[in-house]
């Protein structure tokens, strides 16, 4: 199961069926699981930890120092659950000293060519999509959705159940089951997530009711708080204890320009409700019809457009 051209070191630990490609360099003081598949031009780092079933493919490259000026060594550490699968060219920094850690749970997702820095703390079943860029000592909690192309600002919050929009620019806290887009914005809860995790009408609509009362209302973070704490709900808690406890402060409402509401927000509104087909189907058809019946009786070009 291990290619012979793959490069490990005598003191790097391996667990039972593990395999191991061409030109994979597995260095001291690692640690592969039982079942971990590392697919050919892979780099371990020492002080790596990787957990059971997780596969890591073609050119990633896990453990590196962490990118910070001055720093002349790599002695930080990365610890890595189970089940996860970390695509092509993928790089996660180690901790930026050994009384850190970098922290990835289990069963997460990270497409190809994205970036975990130093420090950051990633929990379960996790997304993060091609090019995305996490900066250090963020932490992103289970079941977040990150998009294509983010970047994500150091010691930044994303809540659980997030979604990230692609090309977004997170530079505050992203509060739980709430969903950005664009520059650190919150447009509405993270409806598909929370359905797709078994979440009953009822608990969606007092989600949805925490997000009106934190983002649609006159109030300030405070008096929003307050509000909150009058819904009894588990997830409201959530919340509000994820708000308090932030320090960068959270991803504020949609406040647009008022050439940002006629061009982009009213039309997004708009397009996003409409189904195509019906539309197609019940005004743009019949509408071609009349327009080539009425051409044809006036000897215009609609028998043209009749045989098109």
């Amino acid at each position: 199961m291990i290619h012979p051209t793959a490069a490990i070191d005598k003191e790097a630990i391996l667990g039972k069926n593990v395999d191991i490609g061409a030109y994979s360099v597995i260095e001291k003081e690692a640690r592969l699981g039982d079942g971990v598949v590392i697919s050919p031009y892979v780099h371990i780092r020492g002080n790596t930890e990787i957990g059971s079933n997780t596969s890591i493919s073609t050119g990633a490259i896990i453990g590196g120092n962490a990118q910070m000026l001055g720093l002349k060594e790599n002695n930080g550490r990365i610890r890595i659950g189970e089940n996860n699968v970390i695509r092509e060219y993928v790089t996660v920094n180690a901790s930026s000293s050994p009384e850190k850690e970098t922290l990835l749970g289990d069963h997460n997702f990270l497409m190809a060519f994205s970036h975990i820095a130093h420090d950051c703390r990633l929990g379960n079943n996790i997304v993060i999509c091609n090019g995305t860029l996490v900066a250090g000592h963020v932490e992103i909690q289970d079941k977040a959705f990150i998009s294509g192309n983010v970047v994500i600002h150091q010691f930044v919050r994303i809540g659980r159940l997030a979604m990230i929009g692609g090309l977004s620019r997170v530079n505050q806290d992203v509060p739980p089951f709430m969903m950005v887009v664009g520059d650190s914005t919150v447009w509405s809860i993270n409806l598909v997530g929370l359905k797709r995790s078994g979440f009953t009408n009822e608990e969606i609509l007092t989600i949805k009711k925490a997000f009106k009362t934190l983002y649609a209302s006159k109030s300030t973070v405070k008096g929003a708080l307050d509000k909150l704490k009058e819904i009894d709900s588990k997830y409201v808690k959530e919340i509000i204890n994820f708000v308090s406890d932030s320090k960068r402060g959270v991803s504020g409402p949609k406040r647009s320009t008022f050439i940002e509401k006629l061009f982009l927000d009213y039309p997004y509104f708009i397009w996003s409700r409409i189904e195509t087909y019906g539309l197609i189907k019940s005004e743009v058809v019949p509408a071609i019809k009349i327009f080539s019946i009425n051409n044809k009786k006036e000897g215009g070009y609609g028998e043209d457009l009749d045989r098109g």
